[in-house]
């Protein structure tokens, strides 16, 4: 007869090995120590910066630094937000933000959809409203079941583009 300790020492060792492998990239490894290194200096650029430009590209870089690190996506998304609330009239923070997300759809698109409703689609924000929308369009066109969001992207754009100067209805 086999005796029960046997199986759920087994059970138990197996569990552990799989719990070791889950927290592995938050308990084990940080990134490299560059990569720390790069966020520390960031956030020193983001307590030094004299105007909100210079803010946002220091939070951009926190942002980039962040990311690298294997246990980093959230805090990421958070400098980010920052940066596009620092200096909410440049295309460049939203062109980055895309970049630095390119492999994390879901933090992508909610960071656009987050720029896009906190800013009025008209004025000095009207251009990095465009490029967000453009963003979503190309995020929303890899897949097919997305690719009715794409085209209703789309014809804002072209509204944007064209003389519709107003914001769309809430």
């Amino acid at each position: 007869m086999v005796d029960w300790h046997l199986p759920l020492v087994i059970a138990a060792a197996v569990f552990g090995a799989f719990m070791l492998w889950r927290v592995r990239p938050a308990a084990f490894n940080l990134g490299p120590p560059a990569g720390r290194g790069a966020l520390r200096e960031a956030r020193k650029r983001i307590e030094a910066a004299k105007d909100d430009a210079s803010r946002a590209i220091a939070l951009c870089d926190a942002g980039d630094a962040a990311a690298a690190l294997v246990a980093g996506g959230g805090g990421a998304v958070g400098f980010y937000i920052r940066a596009l609330r620092a200096d909410p009239r440049s295309v460049a923070v939203v062109d980055r933000a895309a970049t630095t997300f390119a492999r994390r759809p879901r933090a992508l698109e909610s960071l656009l959809w987050r720029k896009l409703s906190s800013d009025p689609w008209s004025g000095a924000t009207r251009e990095p409203a465009r490029a967000a929308l453009g963003h979503l369009v190309a995020l929303y066109d890899r897949r097919r079941r997305t690719s009715i969001r794409a085209r209703a992207l789309a014809h804002a754009i072209a509204h944007l583009a064209g003389d519709g100067a107003q914001a769309p209805p809430p």
